[in-house]
């Protein structure tokens, strides 16, 4: 196989979403292209064997389907992971993936709450030589003023700038190059995002350092005049926007069409036609405290923006640990060339 049209691919699951991976990797493989290799990747700390399973039978003649098991590997760090709500500690493995595999230039990362529309070896091919990652405008935060002045207030992004972290092409050399994921482990032990978390620290790690995409490959299912669906290619089910969760979602036909070709679909049709009024209550209390906490983290003076991370001695530490291993890089390289 010709290394060139390799795409690797990365999803981050647990035995919750596995039913949404599946739907994920029906509609991505549909619209995969005979001419490339997609080599698929599952990052999990346990699935069981059941669920494995029925994800690997629905590898096709171009691709492959391997799980990465990460309990070991993030031992070490994943007790200071911030979770809450549907949050789950795969949420952040996606910050690891350029270290994890360091044979690739490039991979794509998607979030399994997705249905792709379109081959996504396009996407792979955008050149993004000098940022790390490509990625769309988070479409919620134009949408919502409480959100879009979060962003501004809390974490110093310009909404318009804000990205969606569940679609990422990651420029993996330049990601190890700038040492992100252990800037990322430094921010996790100074700072705790409660709004967006995952989505929060990449954004502030990679400021100014963001090809935009079109916000086709990343459009949330509900109704943005700006939009026109011909430009439709991956829908990301956000929030309460979800077609296990309500009838009548934008674009669930696109959804239930993929369902059908897994071995979840009974299941996912259970999961919303089991919901009560009390769940939906449970929706919007949820969508309540997540505005509220966006609107407190916006006004403290003590959040992200207003005091630099709380970077403090270790920060300081840390940036110039960071010099002296550029140092030594350059210095590395300059030896390099020398015996060449």
């Amino acid at each position: 196989m010709n290394k060139d049209n390799e795409i690797p691919i990365c999803f981050a699951t647990d035995d919750n979403y596995v039913p949404f991976l599946a739907v994920a990797i029906a509609s991505l493989l549909d619209n995969a292209s005979k001419d490339n290799f997609y080599r698929i990747y599952v990052l999990t700390s346990h699935l069981s064997q059941e669920n494995m399973d029925s994800i690997l039978k629905m590898a096709t003649e171009n691709s492959s389907i391997e799980f990465i098991q990460l309990s070991k590997e993030l031992d070490k760090v994943q007790n200071m992971f911030h979770l809450r709500d549907y949050y789950s500690k795969e949420t952040y493995y996606r910050i690891f993936i350029p270290n994890l595999f360091p044979q690739y230039r490039k991979v794509l990362y998607l979030d399994c709450d997705i249905t792709v529309l379109a081959d996504v070896s396009e996407l792979y091919n955008t050149s993004i030589h000098g940022y790390y990652v490509a990625a769309a405008t988070e479409e919620v935060m134009q949408t919502y003023e409480v959100f879009g002045n979060y962003v501004e207030q809390a974490d110093g992004i310009n909404r318009k700038e804000y990205f969606n972290a569940g679609i990422l092409l990651i420029n993996c050399r330049r990601w190890r190059n700038k040492l992100i994921a252990e800037r990322f482990v430094d921010l996790l032990n100074r700072y705790k995002f409660r709004v967006v978390q995952d989505e929060d620290y990449l954004n502030v790690l990679c400021k100014n350092n963001v090809k935009r995409i079109s916000l086709g490959w990343n459009k949330t299912s509900y109704k943005n005049d700006d939009f026109d669906d011909k430009d439709l290619k991956i829908i990301h089910w956000k929030i309460n926007w979800r077609p296990w969760k309500y009838k009548g979602i934008l674009y669930e036909e696109h959804f239930w069409k993929y369902a059908k070709m897994t071995d979840f679909y009974d299941r996912l049709i259970q999961m919303r036609d089991s919901r009560t009024e009390e769940d939906k209550k449970k929706d919007d209390l949820l969508m309540e405290n997540l505005c509220r906490m966006a609107q407190e983290d916006a006004d403290d003076p003590q959040n992200y923006f207003r005091t630099g991370g709380k970077s403090g001695l270790f920060g300081h530490i840390f940036s110039t640990l960071i010099k002296i291993i550029k140092f030594r890089k350059v210095i590395n390289a300059s030896i390099f060339r020398r015996k060449r």
